[in-house]
Order: C-alpha cells, then structure tokens, then sequence
C-alpha cells in the first residue's frame, strides 16, 4: 500500500474513533441531562456516565452547553424534517398525519430524552438565549406542518372540524404527556401501556 493510501486509511479510521468517541458523550449525556437538568449537570457527570475520562470530555467537547447544543440541534432538525415531509409525501392528509404520528412515537419511543432536553431549554433560565432562539424557530417549522396537514385534513372530511391552531396543540398536548409518561417510568419499570398510532389520532379524526 502507498504511503498516501496508508495515510488517507489512518485518518478515515481515527475519524471514526472520533465519531464514536463524540456519540457516545453524546448519547451518554443525553440521560443525565434528562435527570439532573442543566444546572445542576456537570462535565464530570456526563464523563462518568460516558465512561470516559474528564479530560477526553473536554476534547470533544467545550463544556457541558456545547454539548446540550449539539443535542438540541439533533433533535430540532430531526423534527422538523420530519414534520416537512409529511406535508411533502404522497398520500392523502390522514395518510400523511398517520406518518408523521408512527415517526413522532417511535422517536419518543427510542429516546425520550431528546424531548426532555428540549423542553430544559424552555424551562431553565440557564439555557443559552441561542438555543432558545433554534428550539423557537426549528418549533414553528415543526408546528406550520402539521397545522397544514389538519387544515388538508379537514378539507377532505379526514380530520374533526375545530380551530386547526387548537387542534394542532392538542395533538402536541397528546405527544407531549407521552414523553413525560415514557421518562417517568423509565425510573421505575418500562411503560407497559404505550398509545397506538390510531389511539391518538382519534383525538383528530372526523
């Protein structure tokens, strides 16, 4: 193998370590954030949890709201990606609201925390003010969709008649009280009684 081939396979594969090293603080943090909350979380909190040392934290990672920061992001972008192509997908509006419902509970499903540290964000005061501005923004993005799907919903006699920003709140509502539900058993024991797809979208069928 040639030196620069040899040389191009070194880095690909200590990007790749790097990539794992920086998920796994990641993944890690995003429970402790989950249980201790901003304030009181500390970059020695999320090392142990990570199960790497306090300095290899520090490498990947500025300090603990560069982390929250990256977790935010994640999350944000994913919602709202999700949320735009409901609205762009084939199908009729309940087809596409159905969608966007199995996308948004097998996320909470999987990880609950991702809601969890959204929602520090709009409760702690020691949130950065700059990711209160991206959790707004990536939010209406998230909101603008599925009150469109309703409105389409409505329009073809699929979703109940009702103020769509009233129904679009109670469906968030809905989803919301999952989430919380899912983090608070998770304490105890699994939550035994997860909400079918079709459980909630009764709350806007016509």
């Amino acid at each position: 193998m040639a030196k620069g081939e040899k040389n191009r396979a070194k880095e690909e594969k200590n990007k790749l370590i790097r990539d794992k090293q920086r998920e796994k603080i990641l993944k890690a943090s995003m429970k402790v954030f989950a249980r201790k909350g901003l304030a009181e979380t500390k970059m020695a909190d999320i090392a142990a949890a990570a199960d790497v040392s306090y300095g290899l934290a520090y490498h990947y990672f500025a300090n603990k709201e560069a982390i929250l920061t990256a977790l935010i992001e994640r999350a944000m972008q994913g919602a709202a990606r999700v949320a735009q192509e409901a609205l762009e997908r084939p199908g009729t509006p309940w087809e596409r609201l159905r969608w966007l419902t199995v996308e948004t509970l097998e996320g909470l499903r999987d990880q609950p925390e991702y809601f969890w540290a959204v929602l520090q964000v709009f409760t702690n005061e020691a949130a950065p003010q700059r990711l209160r501005e991206m959790v707004h923004e990536q939010s209406r993005v998230s909101w603008n969709a599925l009150r469109q799907l309703i409105i389409e919903g409505q329009a073809a006699g699929q979703v109940i008649a009702g103020d769509p920003d009233q129904l679009a709140a109670l469906y968030d509502s809905c989803t919301a009280g999952i989430a919380v539900n899912i983090l608070f058993h998770s304490e105890t024991e699994p939550m035994r009684a997860f909400p079918t797809v079709d459980q909630v979208l009764r709350i806007l069928k016509a």
